[in-house]
């Protein structure tokens, strides 16, 4: 039987909303029972290490961090690490949901406002006309933000993104320089089973490894994609950035893996650490003759307030909310905040500009051969109430991607320009049933499973401005999808591919796969060898807009009219600001967000952290280190190890930091780059022993 609630070593409290909202009505009393046992089980609870809302904050801190997503849950635990720094988190939601943790209720918290911005752009002329050209773009409004509302995927795009940023004005971003960051926060479970310790690392604070369970379908669409030529991959992230093949995802023995879980919950108990939960950053506070930050200013249960702030703000907000802020803040062009009477602190002209996204088409094919029955019932729920295993324990096929080279890749072959994502298999809802013999029987009841062909590099470019000086009020949103052509182009491309995809051997001849009858019916050009006018068409009508927004306060040179960040993140002009999430991105990453906003939140946390060590050595010179813990993030520390002893390139290719701070005393110096930092234990944070990798 089912086990009853744990005794945990804390009590468990029921945190956010039911999940139940996000299933239909037949499914309500099923999904009620099976969320109670799910809220009662410790390792997904985790009452122990939940964070603590302040209510009231203090007059003053050294750092505020507006917005406890994806970066911001990183950047407010990174610099609290210094004990003599007091922190304060404004995070617009709540905790995170209980169950969010369960892979495969990936979806149960989008479209609703407690959990979920929930913008919508403004009508596209090519894009979304299937729901009136309006594209819906959930985000995530909670502690970790999308963190804890995408599909978990752990993918960090292609090295020429980043050489890319590098040569265009954001110095020092190069793929080199920014994959000691991606290093830093990953503890990857897999290392040696398919995953190379040449790329990948141990002992950071977020758990990657592939979900507990997949679909025997998604394992027979890497063989159809080896069929077709692509090369075999287990990682997109090692030394092969093509093919097929099932993701690694933020997760720890099937549940999910937010930042805020990883980064926030074990810093939450220091007590330079303060979070303040349901209350909307609004304006940055900041002095219109010296141009530096003195406060920001927020709004909790109806009030506005304001906090002082003694050294930097850092914005991370996201790519919607942060340039909404800064141009409520009166940063951003002059014509725009002239025309809502906001005062003009400083006109940066790049501010909501350059808004761009992934975008492409949703394909629609019929498993002729296979019986729609429910992956959700008792058995399932059973395995993974017992075990953490079973369909729960992941997202079907949306763990399951592929990237290629269309035929507008660029020369070379190692920049593809196309991913493809899967939907089917959910066990998101289900009324405990497995399918009567009369469900079975029914021929026209087959499964059927979506294909989503995405443009990696789009050339279109909108923009976001205010539709109100009130800070509540969600901003215009202009993507401009398919402004142009060119990645329509590619998406034609990539459809056409997926239909060779599904016309392989293995996928024909054991599902009957098969594009679904009646699907983009209202496009001319259909059929057997469909046109690319049928699939334009198509991506016009069934466009899958993607939740990787970017660019609007773009990173770039001084000399760049539309760069609103240096390289160092801080945003010109302004003395004691800064930006880091996916906004600052020049061009969006070819592949998921997640972990590269992950990176740039380690990475402004760093430089921070820097600029203060180094005015300590200013004032004090060499023996700044026993003045103040600042020492511990030594710009001089090596941390990138190019190894001179004649072995692999990549040996030791982490060297940890010289000194630890486990908020009492100096730890032990690590020895060799071999002894990683086990995150949970240096922070007395309950953990499971980790599995072997």
């Amino acid at each position: 039987m089912i086990r009853a609630a744990e005794t945990c070593a804390c009590p468990i409290r029921e945190i956010g909303p039911s999940m139940t909202g996000s299933c239909s009505s037949q499914f309500v009393l099923f999904m009620s029972i099976l969320e109670s046992f799910v809220n009662g089980r410790c390792d997904v609870a985790d009452p122990c290490n939940r964070v603590t809302d302040r209510g009231i904050p203090d007059d003053s801190y050294d750092f505020v961090v507006v917005g406890g997503g994806t970066a911001g849950s990183v950047v407010a635990a990174r610099l609290s690490e210094n004990p003599q720094w007091k922190v304060l988190l404004i995070e617009a939601g709540g905790d995170e949901p209980i169950p969010s943790s369960v892979p495969a209720w990936v979806t149960a918290y989008w479209g609703r406002k407690d959990t979920d911005w929930d913008y919508s752009t403004v009508p596209q002329e090519k894009a979304c006309l299937d729901s009136g050209g309006v594209c819906s773009w959930p985000r995530g409004r909670m502690l970790g933000g999308c963190s804890v509302i995408n599909g978990m995927m752990y993918m960090r795009g292609n090295p020429t993104d980043y050489d890319g940023w590098a040569v265009n004005g954001a110095t020092g971003w190069s793929w080199f320089e920014v994959l000691p960051y991606f290093l830093k926060s990953e503890d990857n479970r897999e290392i040696g089973n398919g995953v190379s310790g040449q790329y990948h690392n141990i002992g950071g604070p977020l758990p990657v490894q592939r979900f507990n369970y997949a679909p025997r379908f998604a394992h027979d669409v890497v063989s159809a994609a080896i069929e077709m030529g692509y090369p075999p991959t287990s990682d997109l992230n090692g030394e092969t950035g093509t093919g097929f093949t099932i993701a690694q995802t933020f997760n720890d023995n099937g549940s999910r893996y937010s930042t805020a879980r990883a980064y926030l919950r074990p810093a939450s108990k220091r007590e330079n650490l303060h979070i303040l939960l349901n209350a909307e950053g609004s304006r940055v506070i900041v002095d219109p003759a010296t141009k530096k930050v003195t406060g920001v200013e927020y709004i909790k249960n109806g009030q506005k307030n304001v906090v002082g702030v003694n050294k930097e703000v850092v914005l991370s907000g996201g790519t919607i909310n942060s340039p909404q802020i800064l141009l409520l803040s009166g940063i951003g062009p002059r014509e725009t905040l002239e025309q809502f009477n906001i005062p003009v602190i400083m006109d940066l002209p790049g501010v909501g500009q350059n808004l761009h996204n992934h975008v492409g088409v949703t394909l629609e094919f019929t498993l002729t051969k296979e019986p729609d029955v429910p992956e959700l019932s008792w058995e399932s729920a059973m395995e993974y109430m017992l075990k953490r295993q079973g369909p729960l324990s992941g997202t079907g096929l949306s763990q399951l991607t592929g990237k290629v080279n269309s035929r507008l890749a660029a020369a070379g072959g190692r920049n593809p320009d196309v991913q493809f994502f899967f939907g089917g298999y959910s066990a998101s809802c289900g009324d405990g049933s497995v399918g009567d013999a009369e469900t079975l029987a029914d021929e026209s009841n087959k499964r059927t499973v979506s294909v989503s062909a995405i443009a990696l590099q789009p050339r279109s470019r909108g923009y976001l401005t205010l539709q109100s000086a009130d800070p509540q009020q969600p901003p215009k949103l202009q993507p401009n999808y398919f402004l142009d052509e060119h990645e329509l182009a590619v998406v034609v491309d990539a459809a056409r591919i997926a239909y060779r995809l599904a016309n392989t051997t293995i996928l024909r001849e054991k599902y009957g796969m098969q594009p679904t009858e009646g699907y983009g019916s209202e496009c001319p050009g259909g059929g057997p060898n469909p046109t690319d006018e049928f699939f334009k068409c198509l991506t016009k009508l069934h466009t899958a807009p993607e939740n990787h927004q970017a660019g609007t306060c773009k990173m770039g040179a001084a000399d760049d009219p539309m760069a609103v960040v240096d390289p160092q993140l801080k945003v010109y002009g302004i003395d004691g600001l800064r930006v880091a999430d996916a906004s600052i991105m020049p061009t969006v990453v070819s592949g998921n967000t997640a972990g590269p906003v992950v990176m740039i939140g380690e990475r402004a946390a760093e430089f921070v952290i820097t600029k203060y060590q180094e005015q300590l050595r200013n004032l004090y010179g060499e023996n700044a280190s026993s003045l103040s813990s600042d020492s511990d993030y030594s710009a001089s520390n090596d941390r990138w190890n190019n190894n001179d002893s004649g072995n692999d390139k990549w040996d030791g290719r982490w060297k940890p930091w010289d000194k630890h701070w486990d908020d009492s005393q100096w730890a032990k110096p690590y020895d060799h780059p071999s002894q990683h930092v086990d995150w949970h234990r240096k922070n007395n944070v309950n953990q499971k022993p980790h599995h072997s990798r």
